[in-house]
């Protein structure tokens, strides 16, 4: 098979590295320094998919789960156009949405691409937006129960980050819909600080609590972050994300690429799991062109596979 070379490798470099870079270097103190009693209220306005080809290999493995994945100040072209510098530029953000497993819902995390902001408290805003209905995930497999309109704005205080919700949102959705904004909030912000929903009547509680904080046990057992939903591929193929922090850790993952149908396994392959995080890059010069749907899986004990699937093409 011949592929045409992709122009978007040298950007796809630079945004891997950039997203590892803030997954590693994130100093939330200081961050939060410039942010502090910051309030963002705006109009709403409607809402715009930016292309996400390349965000899918340029994606790098994240180090810690629900980590801060931004990339801004990058010129993210169409998906055959060569970068420009004058080109339009985007920010990745880390989101999150609600698949079924076997063990029950669960949270998947998806890069997503928003305007970049050099305001923090606007662009985690912008980030909560993309969990409403009317925007949503990229997956088809994935679903959110946060509706449009449902949140209006973000602050951060010392202590804790405030997210200001629509008076309708109420009472607040369940778990792991509440983890959603949770997980996602904090990634943009790179805070570990806990989260408090509010609306114009107050402070709505969860659990009994004003504020809330992370629950990893309602991480998917195995997530992919490379290749996004819809990504486009030639004659190499890399696969990577990441598996659970919560429990033992799988030694390995497994993953087959399906040809429409579900009729014909057309490569496959299995990759050690590090530090939670897990990647591969294979030659599938031998592929056809076409639709195909990746699926990725790890055991679990005494269950079926937890499993994760995109749907990516072959040129």
């Amino acid at each position: 098979m011949s592929h045409p070379d992709d122009d978007l490798d040298g950007l796809d470099g630079a945004l891997g590295r950039l997203l590892g870079d803030a997954v590693a270097d994130v100093s939330p103190n200081d961050r939060l320094g410039e942010i502090r009693r910051r309030t963002l209220q705006q109009p709403r306005r409607a809402p715009r998919r930016w292309p996400l080809v390349v965000l899918g290999a340029g994606v790098t493995t994240a180090a810690v789960v629900g980590a801060v994945a931004l990339a801004g100040h990058l010129g993210l072209p169409g998906a055959d156009e060569p970068p420009v510098a004058s080109g339009p530029r985007q920010a990745a953000v880390a989101t999150y949405f609600v698949g079924e497993t076997a063990a029950g819902p669960r949270l998947f995390r998806e890069f997503q691409a928003i305007s970049p902001n050099d305001e923090e408290a606007p662009l985690a805003l912008a980030a909560l937006r993309l969990l409403e209905s009317d925007a949503g995930p990229l997956d088809p497999d994935y679903t959110t129960d946060w509706s449009d309109g449902a949140f209006t704005a973000v602050t951060v205080t010392d202590s804790r980050i405030e997210v200001r919700l629509a008076d309708r949102v109420d009472p607040l959705p369940a778990d792991p819909a509440a983890q959603q904004a949770v997980f996602t909030v904090q990634a943009a912000l790179g805070s570990s600080l806990p989260v408090a929903f509010r609306t114009p009547e107050g402070t709505l509680r969860v659990d009994g609590q004003e504020s809330v904080g992370r629950d990893n046990a309602l991480l998917a057992p195995v997530n992919v972050t490379d290749p996004v939903e819809g990504h486009t591929v030639d004659d190499l193929l890399t696969v990577r994300g990441v598996v659970s922090p919560v429990g033992p850790a799988p030694t390995t993952v497994a993953w087959e690429l399906h040809s429409p149908g579900d009729a014909v396994v057309v490569a496959s392959g299995s990759t050690p799991v590090v530090t939670r995080a897990w990647e591969q890059t294979t030659s599938i010069a031998d592929v056809p062109p076409g639709t195909y749907e990746l699926r990725v899986s790890v055991p679990m004990p005494g269950a079926a596979p937890a499993t994760d699937t995109r749907t990516l093409t072959v040129r």
